[in-house]
C-alpha cells in the first residue's frame, strides 16, 4: 500500500483549503439528493444535468487547488455520468450507488490530505483503473454488473483494511442486567417480536436493532447506560400499535404516528426503573436540526440514547425491510442514507461512531 502526497494543496492558505472541503461536501449532498430523487420518483435527464454540473464544479475546484490524483478519478466518473447525459450509458440503480460511493471514498481522501497532509493511494487507483475499464465496455449492458463489481472491491478494501487495525475488538456488546431488569426485558423481548409480526417485520428485527444499538453505543466518547438501552430497543415502536388501528382513517393514522413516541414512552413508564429508555423512546423520532417530533426538539436537548437507536432503526430497516432473510437494499446503500443526515437528523460525532460500528460488521461479515 502506498501513499501520497500533495505539496501545493497543502501549502495553500487554511481559509481556501477550508471553502474547498465545504464546497466538496455540499455537492456531494446534492449529487447525493439528486440520486435519490431518481430512485424514489423516477429518472429525468434534467436531474442528470444537475447531477453532471455539480461532478464538474467539484473537479473543477479540486483541479485548481492542485488534486490531480483525485481529479483522474472524478473525471473518469464524470465521463461515465456524460455517457448517461448522451444516452449511451443507461442509467441504472448499481451506477448511481457506486457514483455515491466514488464521491465518499474520494472524499475521505480529500479529508486526509486535509488533516494530515498524507493519504493512502490503493483506493484511488483502484477506482480509476477500475471506472476507466467500465466506461471502455463496449456492451452497455455489462456496465451494471461492473459497478456492482467495483462497489464489492471497495467494500472489501475498507474490510480489509479495518481487519488489521481491530481484529481483537468485539462485535457482540452484551449488557447485564439485575435480577429485576432481566424480567421486564424478558417482557420487552417478547413484545418487540409480537409487534414486529403485526407490522409485517421479522421478528428478529428487534434483536437486530438491540445489537447495533449497543455496538454504536460501545464506540461513544460517553457511553449511555446499556440496560436502559436495551430497554429502548426493544419498546421504542410499542406506539405504532395505534398506527395499525387507524389504517382506515388516514387524519387519525398520521396523528397516530406522529404520537407514537408518546404513546411508547408512557406504556414503558408503566414499568419502574427506566426513566432514561423512556426518555430515548420518547425522543427517537426528533432531529438533531429540530425538524423531528413530537416535540421538535434541537441538538443537545435530545438524548444521545435515542440517536442511537434512530441510527439503528434506519440502518436495519434500510437494509433488511420487511423481509425474514433477504436483504432489500446492499448495507453500503444503507451507510449512505444514514451519513446523508450528518447534521440533520444525527449529529455529526455520532455518525463517526456508526461508521465504526458498521465496518465492525463488515468484517465480521467479511470473516
Amino acid at each position: 500500500m502506498g501513499q501520497f502526497v500533495c505539496k501545493e494543496f497543502s501549502s495553500l492558505e487554511q481559509e481556501l483549503k477550508n471553502d474547498l472541503l465545504e464546497c466538496y461536501q455540499e455537492a456531494q449532498l446534492e449529487i447525493e439528493e439528486i440520486i435519490n430523487s431518481i430512485e424514489d420518483e423516477g429518472f429525468e435527464f434534467e436531474k442528470l444535468d444537475t447531477l453532471f454540473r455539480s461532478l464538474h464544479s467539484m473537479k473543477g475546484n479540486c483541479s485548481v487547488c492542485f488534486l490531480d490524483p483525485l481529479v483522474d478519478v472524478l473525471h473518469k466518473l464524470e465521463e461515465i455520468v456524460d455517457g448517461m447525459r448522451g444516452r449511451y450509458i443507461e442509467y441504472r440503480t448499481s451506477l448511481g450507488e457506486l457514483t455515491n460511493v466514488v464521491l465518499e471514498e474520494v472524499g475521505e481522501i480529500l479529508k486526509q490530505l486535509f488533516t494530515s497532509h498524507i493519504a493512502e493511494d490503493e483506493m484511488l487507483e483502484m477506482l480509476r483503473v477500475n471506472l476507466t475499464d467500465l466506461y471502455a465496455l463496449e456492451d452497455d449492458a455489462l456496465r451494471g454488473d461492473k459497478a456492482e463489481d467495483i462497489l464489492s472491491l471497495v467494500e472489501h478494501s475498507k474490510t480489509d483494511e479495518i481487519e488489521t487495525e481491530s481484529e481483537s475488538d468485539d462485535l457482540l456488546i452484551k449488557a447485564e442486567f439485575s435480577e429485576a431488569q432481566s424480567q421486564d426485558i424478558e417482557q420487552f423481548r417478547a413484545l418487540s417480536a409480537k409487534l414486529n409480526r403485526l407490522l409485517g417485520y421479522s421478528p428478529e428485527r428487534g434483536e437486530r436493532i438491540l445489537k447495533l444499538c449497543l455496538l454504536i453505543n460501545h464506540g461513544l466518547h460517553k457511553p449511555v447506560d446499556k440496560a436502559q438501552l436495551s430497554a429502548a430497543a426493544y419498546m421504542h415502536g410499542m406506539g405504532r400499535a395505534l398506527v395499525l388501528k387507524a389504517q382506515d382513517d388516514e387524519e387519525a393514522r398520521l396523528i397516530a404516528e406522529r404520537n407514537h413516541p408518546i404513546v411508547g414512552a408512557k406504556l414503558l413508564s408503566k414499568h419502574p426503573g427506566w426513566e432514561e429508555a423512556v426518555e430515548m423512546v420518547k425522543a427517537h423520532e426528533e432531529r438533531f436540526d429540530g425538524t423531528g417530533f413530537p416535540e421538535e426538539l434541537v441538538g443537545s436537548l435530545i438524548p444521545a440514547g435515542a440517536f442511537v437507536l434512530s441510527m439503528a432503526v434506519k440502518f436495519i430497516d434500510t437494509v433488511w425491510g420487511a423481509s425474514a432473510g433477504d436483504y432489500k437494499r446492499s448495507a453500503m446503500k444503507a451507510v449512505q442514507t444514514v451519513n446523508f443526515e450528518s447534521g440533520k437528523q444525527f449529529p455529526p460525532h455520532l455518525i463517526d461512531a456508526f461508521n465504526q460500528a458498521i465496518r465492525k460488521v463488515l468484517v465480521a461479515k467479511n470473516k
